[in-house]
């Protein structure tokens, strides 16, 4: 029976075929007695059905962007939110956002110009003074303040003092090393107090060599809230050192140079970052330590400013001096967005803290392509993949513990500034969503 049945749909099948294909004939033919195609078949019909499935997801986004646009047009949006912005800065005050890998939350603040404030600038336009102010609602509050000068002499050399309070309400942590867990994980709550100065040498437009020597107060406590374990119990065997938090002095030396063209909306050139770093503990406690930090990316035209491909190298090391110990929050962080300078580094597909390690290596990949111009609005497409991992000592990197993460994102800009930064990561963790109004990088 069944195969009578399978005979019997078999011969209806090729009937309906063969009926599809004669009607399908009799539409091509110009006549009666016409051959059905005129040519040879050819790859067109089948390049444009190619391009439209390429192109239906840009539509999706196209639409909404296009009616964005008429309706910003026809209402002077843009002008009227530029003129603010400007008119904020004019009298002294910068308005500040942006959304944390966290909790999603968004951040607000601002950055007060105390000289212009005080309607001094023009008098001492080589000096600055600025006090900044930042706050997520239940996830951390800073609060800092700058004063120093540039161009002093009119050579190339800068100085600054500078005092900063941050208090962080729930900082993750997932232990040490590539073979950690998210079941394993806790939070901390951490406050720190930096008092500082720095001084440097623009040796040119591009290069500058500057040296800085700081002393933080670093307060952990409650390390068990929110439903979460302490860290000493959940890692019980394990050396975690700091968890106590510390006194710290630290002496660094920074090169860096830079040849982009623009720092937030770049389309050519390269960057290199290294650091030097000593910690040492004032208390003669354990704390005692060299960082050695490498951050390096390249931006490459494809024969167009719209296409740029970027190639990113971040290395990271943390050596013991006279068996002293690295505290757990100053160790490399991998994970998350890394659109911040407070956040860990740049690795999407995973959570913001996910890798600590005395080491680290990332590297990341990303095309952009320019979808859509207007005016000074640019909306660009991506394609990313970031692969990094933690370790211990040198000789402990292993490729096997390499971690990837790939994904997509949608960037849009207004005057080479990043308005929205919407992107989303996936890894053999999950996938993670992120709205930021700055690139990583």
């Amino acid at each position: 029976m069944n195969k009578k049945l399978h005979k019997i749909f078999c011969v209806f099948c090729l009937g309906f075929l063969a009926f599809s294909l004669s009607g399908y004939g009799e539409e091509k033919q110009g006549g009666l007695y016409a051959p059905v195609y005129s040519k040879p078949l050819s790859l067109e019909p089948l390049k444009g059905a190619f391009s439209r499935i390429l192109e239906f997801p840009l539509k999706l986004v196209k639409w909404p962007t296009d009616q964005g646009i008429l309706f910003n047009d026809r209402h002077r949006l843009d002008k009227k939110a530029l003129w603010i912005y400007e008119e904020s800065i004019r009298l002294g005050v910068k308005p500040l956002f942006g959304f944390t890998d966290l909790s999603m939350l968004p951040f607000y603040g601002a950055e007060f110009n105390l000289l212009t404030l005080a309607r001094q600038k023009e008098k001492f336009p080589d000096f600055f003074a600025t006090a900044t102010i930042l706050q997520c609602p239940s996830v951390f509050f800073a609060a800092g303040s700058e004063i120093g000068a540039q161009q002093i002499g009119g050579t190339g050399f800068h100085a600054k003092g500078l005092v900063n309070y941050s208090r962080d309400e729930k900082e993750p942590f997932y232990g040490l090393g590539p073979d950690t867990s998210r079941g394993d994980s806790t939070s901390y709550r951490m406050e720190t107090t930096k008092v500082g100065m720095a001084a440097g040498y623009e040796v040119s437009p591009t290069i500058d060599i500057t040296g800085g020597f700081d002393y933080r107060n670093v307060n952990i406590f409650n390390r068990a809230h929110d439903g979460k374990g302490d860290i000493l119990h959940i890692f019980q065997g394990q050396n975690i050192p700091g968890v106590n938090g510390n006194n710290l002095l630290d002496y660094s030396l920074t090169f860096s140079r830079d040849t982009r063209d623009s720092k937030d909306d770049a389309t050519q050139g390269s960057y290199q970052k290294f650091l030097f770093q000593f910690t040492d503990n004032p208390a003669g406690a354990t704390a005692r330590y060299f960082k050695y930090q490498l951050d390096m990316a390249k931006y490459l035209q494809l024969w167009s400013p719209r296409r740029i491909l970027i190639a990113r190298l971040f290395a990271e090391h943390n050596a013991e001096v006279d068996h002293g110990a690295i505290p757990f929050y100053d160790m490399a962080k991998l994970g998350g967005a890394g659109a911040n300078l407070r956040d860990s580094e740049t690795m999407r597909g995973y959570v913001y803290n996910r890798f600590y390690g005395e080491s680290a290596l990332l590297i990341n990949l990303e095309y952009r392509y320019t979808v859509m111009e207007y005016k000074e609005f640019k909306l660009k497409t991506a394609l990313f993949n970031d692969l990094g991992q933690t370790f211990g000592e040198i000789h402990e990197f292993q490729i096997k513990d390499f971690m990837e993460s790939y994904g997509a994102g949608f960037y849009l800009s207004y005057a080479r500034n990043t308005v929205v930064n919407f992107s989303v990561a996936h890894s053999n963790e999950g996938t993670q969503f992120y709205i930021k109004n700055k690139l990583a990088f």
